[in-house]
């Protein structure tokens, strides 16, 4: 079971959270509580919890001190912040401190604390899966010391002694490989659960790769909680020979990826640096490596996401159902996104904050999320650069406006003006943006909401009426097969004949002698 500490400076919020769920169901339990900062501090050195739950403003030492503290001395415990949106600047300090989430006091119930506790649970999962790799119960700290070293403010003087000693830091460099996950198309529509099976393969795939061209590899935690990106740092390096070498991996990773997931990878990999005095250079150039690949240009110095104020706006115009204030308020939004050069972590905090306030807003209206929202904040867990960011805006915003203009309905009106433009269009060739366009919604909201409320792919539903309206015209005396398929915007014949025996189970020629019996 995994062990809960919580710190709170108010009574009744202690109370509140041991009683709101019955914590064996997810697999915890309840070591003790704590009036503040200090004294959550002293009960994590003597009951080692596994999660902490803090508030983020509390008496003796705040929960930003709690975590700043706690991440060079206890860098395995994951925590959550209890906070409130006018909180969130001060919270936004806690970014680089590994916290898993951060949930509004004033929507704490049972099914959100639910769910940010398995995501708690899964981030400890993730930092105890990348310590046992390497660690086989030999009782070495080292592995478990490496595995830290991006996650740490601070590296103590006892880690650079231990790793000094180990002499791995003799001649050494961080290796990252991140990747993209494929996006939704009229064909494809991914879920989490596909994304999760991608990511477990590509890590079988790498782990094979690094160990079978280096001697010494350690994997190492990214800072970001996003599982889009491998980091490992490599030893026993020969300077002249890097760029060779990392070369060489490079096409293996790519060439291998590319056979078992088909996922883009870029591998980003520092110079070769020497002795533990050159540990902070070597993290920041990292660091700064993964920033170029998610902002897709380079950016030495990241800028903040200053979206803060945004959010008690977004909030008062869901609960006004404000269509045009909320579609303002993604605006600028976006616009942040596009213009500042900021981190993967900082979109993580923001998106957070966000997802806070359309809580919030709904509540307020006696609505709960859409399938189609939670589906978007899901995803948005497996976001590695800027532009899917804004692809993640649009399918947010467009599920948070059907929610408000249909009530908590179904979205039903969304599938019918997708049915309305197939139906107007079906002579061309129809792709998934036509359609969202049509309807005023992203194209991935588009394709999740069509199948959800249909029971069949946007893109089955195009196929079947296009193979009906070619058999009214084959009943009608058509039967050029090539007129049928140029008429209904089809690529080519083959393409045509395999739709029409996918629909209707035989081909078109043998449909054409079924009415005509010739």
């Amino acid at each position: 079971m995994y062990r809960i500490l919580i710190a709170d400076d108010e009574p009744i919020i202690l109370a509140g959270i041991r009683h709101i769920l019955d914590w064996k169901s997810v697999d915890a339990e309840l070591v003790g509580s704590a009036r503040n900062g200090a004294e959550a501090y002293a009960m994590i050195e003597s009951e080692h919890p596994d999660i902490v739950i803090t508030d983020i403003k509390m008496p003796v030492m705040d929960g930003l001190g709690l975590v700043e503290k706690c991440s060079t001395a206890f860098p395995d415990i994951v925590f959550i912040i209890l906070t409130s949106l006018a909180e969130f600047s001060f919270a936004r300090e806690a970014i680089g401190y590994g916290v898993s989430d951060y949930l509004l006091k004033t929507e704490l119930d049972e099914d959100v604390l639910r769910t940010a506790l398995e995501k708690a649970e899964a981030e400890c999962e993730r930092r105890r899966g990348y310590r046992e790799v390497n660690e086989k119960g030999d009782g070495d700290r080292l592995s478990s010391e490496i595995s830290n070293l991006l996650l740490l403010r601070n590296i103590s003087s006892d880690t650079r002694n231990l790793l000094s000693h180990s002499q791995v830091l003799s001649s050494y460099a961080f290796a990252a490989v991140a990747y993209q996950f494929p996006s939704d198309s009229l064909e494809k529509q991914w879920s989490a659960d596909d994304y999760r099976k991608l990511q477990e393969w590509e890590a079988d795939v790498l782990s094979k790769i690094v160990s079978s061209m280096f001697s010494s590899s350690y994997p190492v935690i990214p800072s970001s909680g996003k599982h889009t990106v491998f980091i490992y740092l490599i030893s026993d390096i020969k300077p002249e020979t890097w760029q060779a070498v990392v070369s060489r991996l490079d096409s293996k990773i790519k060439s291998a990826s590319g056979m078992v997931t088909g996922l883009d990878t870029a591998l980003l990999s520092t110079k070769v640096f020497s002795g533990s005095e050159s540990l902070k250079d070597a993290r920041m150039d990292i660091e700064k490596l993964l920033v170029s690949y998610y902002l897709d240009n380079p950016s030495p110095h990241p800028e903040s996401l200053d979206v803060d104020v945004v959010f008690p706006k977004l909030e008062l115009s869901i609960g006004s159902k404000d269509s045009v204030g909320c579609r303002f308020s993604f605006s600028q939004i976006r616009d942040a996104v596009k213009n500042t050069d900021h981190s993967l972590s900082q979109f993580e905090f923001s998106c957070s904050a966000l997802h806070s306030a359309i809580q919030s807003g709904l509540s307020s209206l006696g609505l709960s999320e859409s399938r189609d929202m939670q589906d978007a904040f899901e995803m948005a867990e497996f976001i590695s650069k800027r532009s899917e960011v804004l692809l993640f805006l649009d399918d947010a915003e467009s599920a948070l406006l059907n929610l408000i203009e249909s009530a908590g309905g179904t979205g039903g009106s969304i599938a019918d003006k997708a049915r309305e433009y197939v139906l107007k269009h079906i002579t061309e060739h129809i792709s998934l943006s036509d359609v969202a366009s049509y309807a005023c919604v992203s194209p991935g909201y588009m394709s999740k909401s069509f199948k959800r409320v249909m029971g069949m792919s946007l893109v089955d539903y195009i196929n079947q009426k296009k193979v009906e309206k070619s058999k009214e015209m084959m009943r009608n005396g058509e039967d050029r097969i090539a007129d049928i398929a140029s008429f209904l915007g089809f690529r080519n014949i083959y393409y045509f004949s395999k739709v029409f025996r996918k629909v209707e189970g035989i081909p078109p020629t043998d449909y054409i002698k079924k009415i005509t019996g010739k």
